[in-house]
């Protein structure tokens, strides 16, 4: 008998869309197995539908009061609820518990009291934060379970082979909506003596656009071509075509080691700082230093560094791709689910 499981996330310009991101892994698996999946997204960015539509997930778009979610449950016979986002959490899930509905948590925080059936933390520490979570017994923590959209699993694990050359392809991207504008600093702040082929994403829910173009016309002015990519069909792609990435600290960094493509990260969320820094102690990643705190010279030095340190950055490719597999999802789904 097929399964149905209901999927609770936001997307937001604030927030980003790594919450929405990762659970439609699990949506993928669940309809490739004869389940029936049914995506809850809400959030604030007009984009989320578009994109939603675009990676063939079939969501109901919306801002979803808890008696709505709950008509959704009774009336589809929903098996599971998971739900994803902080906020989310705190506003459904001792709901949920009132009315005994099986409660699935992807959680980033690692302080989870709540009494439910499963918690998904797929960071890289995340095997440490056992005792964190006292009131739940099936616990699916770390790398094991990273959750991996079938545009990122469509390329083999270690796709991605940087040829440091002296004109190195870099990725720069700072997630879904890059809400402090990174991509644009980074721009303005690389080194303009060792020219570089540069391709630039902006994410779906990406809103500085007139101080993007400034920054792109920087970078060529110093030497730098640039390929600005807006929400790009097939980042997998452009992530296995690169020599090396500078970007934000959150799911991109799984995408990245499981393609193989070495990475200078920064935290720009909150709960992006203390992966950041597991990954940098464990020589998965360069870099680690929280975004807003970081000065312009610290970062031009950093980026001087990374990309001058060929030997480092191949010795960081290696590592981070022995922590990474296409297998998450379905971990989750036989485990959770």
């Amino acid at each position: 008998m097929a399964r149905r499981v209901l999927f609770r996330a936001d997307a937001s310009h604030g927030g980003g869309f790594g919450h929405v991101a990762r659970v439609c892994a699990v949506i993928e698996e669940l309809r490739d197995r004869g389940d029936e999946p049914i995506a809850m997204f809400g959030g604030d960015t007009p984009s989320l539908g578009p994109w939603t539509a675009f990676h063939k997930i079939d969501a109901l778009i919306g801002n979803w009061s808890f008696t709505q979610v709950m008509q959704v449950v009774e009336s589809e016979r929903v098996a599971t609820v998971v739900l994803d986002g902080p906020a989310i959490v705190e506003d459904l899930v001792q709901k949920l518990a009132e009315r005994k509905i099986r409660t699935v948590i992807v959680d980033d925080k690692g302080t989870l009291t709540a009494t439910v059936a499963a918690v998904i933390n797929h960071n890289i520490h995340a095997d440490q934060l056992a005792a964190t979570y006292p009131n739940i017994k099936r616990r699916l923590l770390g790398r094991r379970y990273l959750m991996l959209r079938k545009e990122i699993r469509r390329y083999t694990r270690g796709s991605c082979r940087p040829m440091n050359m002296s004109r190195l392809r870099v990725i720069i991207t700072f997630g879904g909506s890059d809400p402090p504008d990174a991509t644009s600093r980074t721009l303005r702040l690389l080194p303009a003596d060792r020219p570089l082929e540069l391709v630039v994403i902006a994410g779906p829910g990406y809103v500085h656009h007139e101080a993007l173009l400034v920054a792109v016309q920087h970078a060529r002015d110093n030497g730098h071509t640039v390929d600005l990519r807006r929400s790009p069909d097939d980042p997998g792609g452009l992530f296995v075509s690169a020599d090396a990435a500078i970007c934000s600290a959150g799911g991109t960094l799984g995408e990245l080691a499981y393609l193989g493509c070495p990475a200078l990260a920064y935290a720009i969320a909150p709960d992006q700082i203390v992966p950041a820094r597991h990954q940098v102690r464990a020589g998965l990643i360069f870099g680690g230093r929280t975004w807003a705190e970081t000065s312009d010279d610290m970062l031009a030095a950093d980026f001087e560094h990374f990309l001058l340190d060929d030997a480092g950055r191949s010795t960081q490719r290696q590592r981070a791709l022995a922590t990474a597999d296409s297998d998450g999802a379905k971990r989750i789904v036989e485990e959770a689910l």
